[in-house]
């Protein structure tokens, strides 16, 4: 084999790359599933951010209230007038780079949530929330069964979030 040529690969070989290009294309359609759900709200796109998750899924958004069932759950949240008030005040959701830790067709992902919101000419941090996303593979696309959300606050409730996310998803963090 010359200086700059490749060679014919092993089966073993191709069947190493498929694999590691099959993980890339998963890692990129969950990046692009968790980064479209702030835009979707911010957007009024309900349905569509609804959508996002599983029939049966669960949007766990605060320790001390009650989930949103479902993505007719997630999309009646979205619709409500408490919601849409933020939304035409200037409000902005945005999602952290994802940690995603892939298990064939089931991931857990980890992100910071931060709200912005306007006052005036300016915009500023509303809250900021440790955020799990546990999401699966399901008729061919991924979609959410569960994104939990705790506040980064005194309570201490989205530290303990991370800690335990991260200590189920590295050995060398328990």
């Amino acid at each position: 084999m010359s200086e700059g040529s490749v060679g014919e690969l092993t089966t073993s070989e191709i069947e190493e790359l498929q694999a590691v290009v099959r993980r890339l294309e998963d890692e990129s359609a969950i990046t692009r599933l968790i980064l479209s759900y702030g835009p979707a709200a911010d957007g009024r796109l309900a349905s569509f951010a609804g959508s996002l998750w599983l029939e049966d899924g669960v949007y766990d958004w605060d320790a001390d209230g009650s989930p949103h069932e479902g993505s007719a759950g997630v999309e009646a949240m979205l619709q409500a007038d408490q919601h849409r008030g933020l939304v035409e005040e200037g409000v902005a959701h945005f999602a952290g780079p994802p940690l995603i830790d892939l298990e064939g067709d089931s991931a857990t992902v980890l992100t910071y949530s931060l709200i912005m919101r306007r006052e005036g000419d300016r915009h500023y941090l509303w809250r900021v929330s440790a955020v799990r996303w546990d999401v699966e593979r399901a008729e061919g696309r991924w979609r959410i069964r569960r994104r939990t959300n705790r506040l980064l606050d005194a309570s201490g409730v989205g530290h303990r979030l991370f800690r335990q996310a991260m200590q189920e998803l590295f050995e060398e963090a328990s």
